[in-house]
């Protein structure tokens, strides 16, 4: 057994759950990620009933059951079975291991309890058992079973309501949470004396004196009876009562939550939820189960939510030597498949329903078959997809994920590589430091647009025209190429013309037998030919000067930033001394015979950008670019050393900065 396996390090979380005859899942295992797991599928596909069960299988963290098992729960076909809930938990230290030795299996280090639900025929209800351990045995320490919880969000939840609710438990509980029974004793003196010094208010006096006056009147002749108009003694839990969560954008002053859209009132009850989570920290594990996570949300805000979530499941780990872990587990479901690309395949299961036919006996004992709607799981982490094919879907999704209509930060782009390259070079180049968390959040939010190498204009036409007032965007980042011409001459001295025919100097030999690399033979028999000039109009409306003047003609030339590549994106990833070794070997695995190509490109007397450039303009299928960009990512992922070109941190910072009347 490895180190990890004897000391594990981020503590206990559901590795997976057995289902047995609970409505769809008539036997399903679905299993689950350490930090956050997306259910997806279509209706009826079984996604809700996996949350049930989940609240049936554990705790409520608060301790008030809002889910109760029913009859009419149970698969059909199955009315008169049990139903059960087998619950596996990975990872578990070995102080949790030892707390957990009841349910454990020493084997795998696997800690397992079993929910099982049967009808109590005395009570005319289903009643559940649990057992723990690989063999369910008898529970004997329940209590450690309750050290792992839950917190459920309905996917049709009213968040204004709970938060403006008139009972403040949920900013009663959170008080409490964050703060000590001292400051919550000072607050509550503080509150009812400055309630105290309002009786000298003008209105309540002169309320008192009115008051006062016709009451002497009626009392005065027999027994004199005094009056005060005052405020009553407050305890903490009446304060809660009275105060009100407010919220506006920013620079405007709060209001209350029905005047806020139900999308960010739902970011901000989320958002209280995983605050009184991060400080339930007399748990072992805390399941945070959400439907829907993206309900009132639009795209680029899901993103921000999924990544924000990731984010509070990676922070709540912590050493538990003196004390239970505290973790939090996300389990969401969802319709959406802008949240799907946010988090990876590796982190969704998708279910799915299948037909499947049963034989049953009817009353009069003859048998037949029938159809069942049964629920399966299928976690993609579990796909026979290599580490490379996985990061390449999930660049790909990343990358493509769009959101026009909705979208806040937008960078228009020409082509596929600047949409794969763009998000891994924020993360790793631009924004790698702890401390800017934020900035990679923030980018999640930025929607990438690739018009493959078409005219910007139309799309600066509808995202920057004022109609009535206003636009789509307050702020549009364009990156483009320069795309320098090149000299005439130089077309038949770096390579053939167009017309399939190879340089007098390259002669054409032999392919290599195998195991032959031919590294320096330099023949490129499977070089492409050559296509004529790329000056097309695209490329020359795509510049710089022509995007700011059609942005001027439409009169927002102030919301349009243009980042302009001097040569080419390909060719400018090489200006940086550092990237060079990545982009040699993205270059040899497609021309695997062309060392010497690449060692004339770094050699040209124009420098190492212009020579890439140069035969990328001669050659337009000099290498498959979107494949070009797939590699260096994946380098850069891999931990390659990279530097991202300036005018490429340039718009990747400056989308992120709010344009003028942008109050995000």
């Amino acid at each position: 057994m490895s180190q990890s396996q004897e000391e594990p390090e981020a503590g206990m979380y559901l590795g997976r759950l057995g289902i047995k005859n609970f409505r769809s899942c008539y036997d399903v295992e679905v299993e689950f990620r350490p930090g956050i797991t997306l259910l997806v599928g279509e209706n009826n596909s079984g996604k809700s009933n996996v949350i049930e069960a989940l609240r049936l299988a554990t705790t409520p963290l608060n301790r008030r059951a809002t889910r109760w098992f029913d009859e009419s729960d149970l698969s059909h076909g199955r009315k008169a079975e049990e139903a059960q809930f087998r619950a596996s938990y990975d990872g578990l230290t070995s102080a949790q291991r030892a707390h957990y030795i009841a349910s454990l299996d020493v084997e795998t280090n696997q800690a397992t309890y079993a929910t099982t639900y049967m009808r109590d025929e005395s009570r005319q209800q289903m009643r559940p058992t649990v057992t723990a351990g690989p063999v369910d045995g008898p529970d004997p320490e329940p209590e450690k079973r309750d050290q792992i919880a839950h917190v459920y969000l309905a996917p049709l939840r009213d968040a204004q309501r709970e938060l403006d609710s008139s009972d403040g438990n949920r900013l009663l509980r959170i008080i409490r949470y964050l703060t000590e029974e001292e400051e919550q004793e000072a607050f509550r003196v503080q509150a009812n004396d400055s309630f105290t010094k309002l009786k000298e208010h003008p209105v309540l006096t002169a309320t008192t004196k009115e008051i006062q006056g016709h009451l002497g009147e009626l009392t005065d002749s027999v027994r004199g009876q005094t009056v005060e108009v005052t405020f009553a003694e407050y305890e903490l839990h009446r304060l809660a009562r009275s105060l009100r969560v407010k919220m506006a954008e920013a620079g405007i002053p709060p209001a209350d939550l029905t005047e806020s859209g139900l999308g960010y009132a739902n970011l901000l009850f989320i958002a209280t939820v995983i605050l009184e989570l991060r400080n339930a920290q007399h748990m072992e594990l805390t399941l945070f189960l959400v439907e829907e996570p993206e309900a009132h949300l639009h795209p680029q805000l899901q993103a921000v939510l999924l990544d924000y979530l990731q984010e509070q499941a990676e922070a709540s780990l912590k050493n538990d030597t003196h004390g239970p872990a505290g973790r939090i587990q996300v389990i969401a479901s969802t319709h959406s498949p802008n949240l799907a690309s946010s988090v990876g395949i590796e982190n969704v299961v998708a279910l799915r329903t299948l037909v499947d036919k049963e034989t049953i006996q009817d009353d009069q004992g003859q048998e037949q078959k029938v159809l069942r709607r049964k629920t399966h799981a299928l976690p993609l982490a579990k796909l026979a997809l290599a580490d490379n094919e996985r990061r390449k879907i999930n660049q790909y999704l990343d990358a493509t994920r769009a959101g026009l209509l909705f979208a806040r930060r937008v960078l228009l782009v020409e082509g596929i590589a600047e949409a794969v390259l763009l998000p891994v070079i924020a993360r790793h180049c631009v924004f790698q430091g702890e401390d800017q968390a934020k900035q990679r959040r923030d980018f999640h939010g930025v929607t990438i647009i690739n018009v493959g190498s078409v005219d910007f204009a139309p799309y600066i036409t509808l995202l920057l025209s004022t109609v009535n007032g206003c636009r789509l965007l307050d702020k549009l980042t364009v990156i483009t190429d320069g795309d320098p011409d090149v000299p005439k001459e130089k077309k038949t001295e770096e390579e053939p013309a167009g017309d399939g025919r190879r340089d007098a100097e390259e002669p054409t030999v032999a392919v290599p037998a195998e195991g032959d690399p031919g590294e320096d033979a330099d023949a490129d028999e499977d070089e492409p030919e050559d296509d004529d000039d790329d000056d097309d109009d695209a490329a020359v409306n795509n510049r710089k000067d022509r995007l700011t003047a059609h942005a001027e003609s439409i009169g927002a030339a102030e919301h349009l930033i243009v980042a302009e590549a001097p040569h080419t994106l390909e060719a400018d990833l090489l200006g940086p001394a550092v990237n060079e070794p990545v982009l040699k070997a993205a270059f040899l695995k497609q021309r695997k015979r062309s060392k010497k190509k690449w060692q004339e490109i770094l050699d040209n007397e124009r420098g190492r950008a212009w020579g890439f450039y140069l035969k990328l303009r001669q050659h337009r299928k000099f290498i498959g670019k979107g494949e070009f960009a797939h590699d260096v990512a994946l380098a850069i992922e891999n931990g390659a050393a990279f530097e991202a070109p300036q005018y490429l941190t340039d718009a990747i910072r400056g989308v992120l900065v709010d344009a003028p009347g942008d109050k995000g």
